[in-house]
């Protein structure tokens, strides 16, 4: 066990899988777009390891998958890596796929684009790293 992560209390346990449920999880693996089944209450890494892309926490697979959510407002939040990381690479992947992700997810093109996202308690927003603008902005842009 990671000795740095605390251990949740079940009233914490119970906001992240609630968190989870609200959110539509996506990525981008091996060049090819993912969408998982809604409502899922669990993270990305447990979705990687049910498909057998990952094995473990340790497995620089979860560096190199980017991948995303959906919110309530239909906002797009993408990322890599254990600590949510964004760089040139991980910008590239996912906005070379936002028309495909938009349309698969039928989603308002007025909706914002995040990208990181920096780790807070359970239950708590997580702050993006960076700020895009909306969907519909990103569109038209090449980000290469």
């Amino acid at each position: 066990m990671d000795k740095n992560k605390k251990n949740l209390t079940e009233e914490e346990s119970e906001k992240v899988k609630d968190y989870h449920k609200s959110r539509r999880m996506f990525c981008i693996y091996q060049g090819k777009l993912y969408i998982a089944k809604p409502s899922l209450d669990y993270s990305h890494y447990i979705w990687f390891k049910k498909e057998g892309w990952v094995s473990t926490k340790k497995d620089n697979s979860i560096n190199e998958i980017v991948r995303g959510i959906i919110d309530d407002d239909e906002n797009i939040s993408f990322y890599a890596g254990n600590d949510f990381e964004i760089n040139k690479r991980v910008e590239t992947i996912f906005f070379s796929n936002l028309k495909k992700i938009t349309e698969k997810m039928e989603l308002n093109t007025d909706a914002k684009i995040f990208g990181g996202a920096i780790k807070q308690e359970p239950g708590k927003k997580w702050t993006p790293r960076k700020k895009y603008g909306k969907i519909k902005n990103n569109l038209k842009l090449i980000h290469f």
